[in-house]
């Protein structure tokens, strides 16, 4: 790296309950940047961690000699939206990045999410003008073949727009700012609540109005093979994106995403190679006091 260049910071969110997968996630990033660690800013968003939850954060960045900053809400990141699921209101939180995060650019990642490979190219990735740069959902790629976004045809969509994942989002954030992107989505959240499956996701891909960089599915491969696995799995998006064929990027994950209800660090993960990585960067975190 140049001594002049500056890599865009890697923003999360978190609150208590999901303080272990995110030290997980710093121990991932660590692991996948031995040499060049000092390069990367993690930004943590918050809005009423607790002091336990802050100290045990700080003692994980330190451990690791990574750079992390701490920022804490002025308002609850939630006011009134939907929150349903294994999800809690700090889902909300990266709504906030715009006002919090002063960087012409920045990385945001969900915090279940495990980094396999250096993030540099990404976060030196163009974005040829686009405010955001995200992958497509592989189990909703399209608003015609999944269950995203429900009740698009009335909103006067096309079925075959792409529908991209929020838990990996490359963002440039002065044009944010100024198409007021995140704005958008907090008023599409209060207004339109009956057109929210996936939360702010769905209320992100309202507001870019279909305006957004494909990144490649490596940044953002889904977790699939231990879920497919169980009996009562549906892949709603066969025919644009087949499984067999999303099972196969897991081989050659850059991120790797533990999306939806079952979480690795959960007693009744399912068995098998992503689960055990996941396990592999845990006893660093101190998971027993944690959880």
């Amino acid at each position: 790296m140049s001594p002049t260049e500056t890599l865009p910071p890697i923003v999360c969110g978190v609150d208590d309950h999901y303080l272990l997968p995110l030290g997980i996630v710093m121990q991932s990033l660590a692991a996948a940047h031995l040499d060049d660690l000092a390069d990367l800013r993690l930004i943590v968003l918050h809005e009423d961690l607790s002091a336990h939850g802050q100290d045990s954060l700080r003692r994980q960045a330190d451990r690791l000699g990574l750079s992390m900053d701490l920022r804490q809400l002025p308002a609850p990141a939630s006011a009134g939206f939907p929150v349903s699921g294994w999800i809690s209101g700090a889902v909300y939180l990266r709504l906030s990045i715009p006002e919090l995060v002063d960087d012409a650019r920045a990385l945001y990642l969900d915090s279940d999410v495990l980094v396999l490979r250096s993030l540099r190219p990404l976060l030196r990735q163009d974005l040829h003008g686009f405010a955001l740069a995200a992958v497509r959902d592989p189990q909703n790629p399209l608003l015609g073949g999944g269950i995203a976004l429900p009740g698009w045809d009335r909103l006067g969509l096309d079925g075959a727009r792409e529908y991209f994942n929020s838990g990996v989002m490359l963002l440039d954030l002065a044009a944010c700012r100024e198409q007021r992107l995140f704005e958008q989505a907090r008023r599409f959240l209060h207004e339109r609540p009956e057109h929210v499956r996936f939360w702010d996701q769905c209320a992100l891909n309202w507001a870019a109005d279909d305006q957004w960089l494909r990144l490649e599915r490596t940044w953002n491969t889904f977790a699939l093979s231990p879920l497919a696995a169980q009996p009562d799995f549906v892949h709603h998006a066969e025919p644009a994106m087949p499984l067999a064929t999303l099972l196969e990027d897991e081989q050659t994950a850059s991120i790797v995403h533990f999306a939806g209800p079952l979480k690795p660090w959960q007693a009744n993960y399912p068995g098998g190679r992503l689960g055990d990585l996941y396990l592999r960067h845990m006893p660093a975190f101190a998971p027993g006091e944690d959880r």
